[in-house]
C-alpha cells in the first residue's frame, strides 16, 4: 500500500483535529499526516507523524512556506482546516505545487458575503431567510419582526451574531466595518440542520447525511442527532446543488419553520462536524483522497442512527 501524505492546515482548530482523527479512523489508504497552525501549542500537533508552526494565511511569505512544506514532506494532498487558508489556496491557485482540497469557484465566492449568499439565491427563485442591510432599526421591525437577528456580512462559527430586541442593542452592536445583514428569526434552535453532500461538480452529489444539530458558544456542533431522510430537507438541498454545483465537501446550515426550509448559510469545505459525521458513516476527508487524488467517488456506507455529544476534556505534555 503506497504511502499518501497529506497536509492538514489549522490543526488546533476543531475542524483540523476532526480530519486528522477521521483520516487516522480509515483502512483503506496508509496516510502519513504532516499538520500546521500558527501557534506552537495548537493541540492537533499531537495527533500528527510532523508538525509546522505555519505562516499566516494572509501573510506575504505564506505561498513561499506552503510549497517549502510541500517539497520537504512530498505532500500529495492539502486540506485546509479553517477558512483563512482556504480561501489563500484557492486564491494562489496553480502556484501551489500539489493537490488541495477545494470547491468550485462560485461557492467560495459566496461563502465569503452572507449578503451576496442571499442575493444571489433570492435571484434564483430560492426560498430564503427575509435579509435587509443598510436599514434603519424601525424598518428592520417592521419587515422582520422583533427581536431580530445581526450579523455580520462576512464571518465564521456564528461570530458576532447578536439577537437584538431594542433599538439600543441595534446602535451598540451595528458598528461592523464591512457592513452588518439583519435577518428574521426563523424556527427554532431544535429546527436546525445540518447536512453534508459530496458534490460530484455537476448539480448532484455522491453521498449525504443530515444532522440536527444543537450549536455551542464557539459556534462549532456541540450535539448532534442523525435524520435518516427528510423530504422536505433533502428537496430543498437538491435545488441548491443544481444551482451551484459543488465540487467535494460542501455543508448547508439548514433551518425549518413548519414545513418551510431556508438557508443559513453554506460553507464549501469539511465543517467542524467531521469526526462527529465519520464516526456515523459519513468520513469526508477519506472521501476527499478518493476524489482529489484518484477521481472516484466512494459508494455510499449505511449510516448510523445515534447523538454525538461533544465535552470538554484535558491533554497534558511535558
Amino acid at each position: 500500500m503506497k504511502q499518501i501524505n497529506v497536509l492538514v492546515t489549522g490543526v488546533g482548530a476543531i475542524i483540523g483535529y476532526g480530519i486528522i482523527k477521521s483520516l487516522r479512523s480509515q483502512q483503506e489508504h496508509a496516510v502519513r499526516i504532516v499538520g500546521m497552525d500558527i501557534y506552537d501549542d495548537a493541540y492537533g500537533q499531537f495527533l500528527c507523524d510532523k508538525f509546522y508552526v505555519a505562516e499566516r494565511a494572509d501573510s506575504p511569505k505564506y505561498l513561499d512556506y506552503i510549497n517549502g512544506v510541500i517539497d520537504k514532506e512530498s505532500i500529495d494532498l492539502i486540506m485546509p482546516g479553517i477558512e483563512q487558508d482556504m480561501y489563500r489556496l484557492h486564491e494562489l491557485g496553480d502556484k501551489v505545487n500539489t493537490k488541495v482540497v477545494l470547491n468550485n469557484d462560485l461557492l467560495i465566492h459566496l461563502s465569503k458575503d452572507k449578503l451576496e449568499t442571499f442575493r444571489f439565491f433570492k435571484e434564483k427563485g430560492i426560498n430564503v431567510i427575509p435579509t435587509l442591510f443598510e436599514e434603519p432599526y424601525e424598518e428592520c421591525v417592521a419587515q422582520l419582526g422583533i427581536p431580530f437577528l445581526l450579523k455580520p456580512r462576512s464571518s465564521y462559527a456564528s461570530k458576532g451574531i447578536h439577537q437584538i430586541s431594542s433599538e439600543e442593542e441595534f446602535k451598540f452592536h451595528n458598528k461592523c466595518p464591512k457592513g452588518n445583514i439583519c435577518q428574521r428569526i426563523i424556527g427554532t434552535d431544535a429546527s436546525e440542520y445540518t447536512i453534508a453532500v459530496f458534490g460530484k461538480g455537476d448539480g448532484t452529489y455522491a453521498d449525504f447525511i443530515i444532522l440536527r444539530r444543537k450549536l455551542a458558544q464557539t459556534g462549532a456542533t456541540d450535539k448532534s442527532m442523525t435524520i435518516g431522510y427528510d423530504k422536505a430537507l433533502m428537496a430543498y438541498v437538491d435545488k441548491i446543488c443544481e444551482i451551484t454545483k459543488p465540487f467535494g465537501p460542501t455543508n448547508l446550515q439548514l433551518r425549518k419553520d413548519g414545513d418551510e426550509v431556508f438557508l443559513l448559510e453554506i460553507n464549501p469545505r469539511v465543517s467542524s462536524a467531521c469526526s462527529i459525521r465519520t464516526y456515523m458513516g459519513y468520513n469526508e476527508p477519506l472521501k476527499c483522497i478518493e476524489l482529489y487524488l484518484f477521481g472516484r467517488h466512494l459508494e455510499p456506507e449505511e449510516k448510523k442512527e445515534m447523538h454525538a455529544v461533544r465535552f470538554i476534556d484535558d491533554f497534558f505534555y511535558a
